[in-house]
């Protein structure tokens, strides 16, 4: 059996400040903590419609990302938005706190979106892009 109709459901990204990522995800990308579990040292953060769409995970302590020549543990994930406007008004933000931009603000040559892709705190690269056809089918109730 193949899965033929799939949505992304939720990241989980290993942090080695959770508090600090905790602040990233909310100011940069608007989302709100929906849980804690603090006996995992998990934060779950949501834009409304499920319970998490990133779960944050502390690395335990004395724990360091893997680094070195190879590749990435993560490539990107990427959150939609409903407007291009969106993305280009986000970069100036990026900017001014000084968080590195990988790529963008551009218009992609396959998908045809307007996209910027950045770093988070543990340099986890983050692309936001614009995909107004995901909004406007989107019928799941709106908190």
């Amino acid at each position: 059996m193949k899965i033929s109709n799939g949505v992304l459901g939720h990241i989980v990204l290993n942090v080695a400040d959770l508090k600090k990522s905790e602040r990233f995800y909310h100011d940069v990308l608007g989302l709100k903590v929906s849980a804690r579990n603090l006996q995992t040292k998990m934060t779950f953060m949501s834009y409304g419609r499920e319970h998490h769409d990133i779960a944050l995970q502390a690395l335990p302590k004395g724990a360091k990302h893997v680094s070195g020549k190879g590749m990435a543990k993560l490539h990107h994930f990427c959150i939609y938005v409903d407007k291009n406007e969106i993305i280009d008004q986000l970069y100036p933000i990026l900017k001014r706190r000084k968080i590195p931009v990988v790529s963008g603000p551009e218009t992609l040559v396959v998908a045809g979106n307007r996209s910027v892709s950045f770093l988070d705190p543990d340099d986890n690269r983050v692309e936001i892009a614009c995909n107004a056809n995901k909004f406007k089918w989107d019928n799941r109730k709106k908190r």
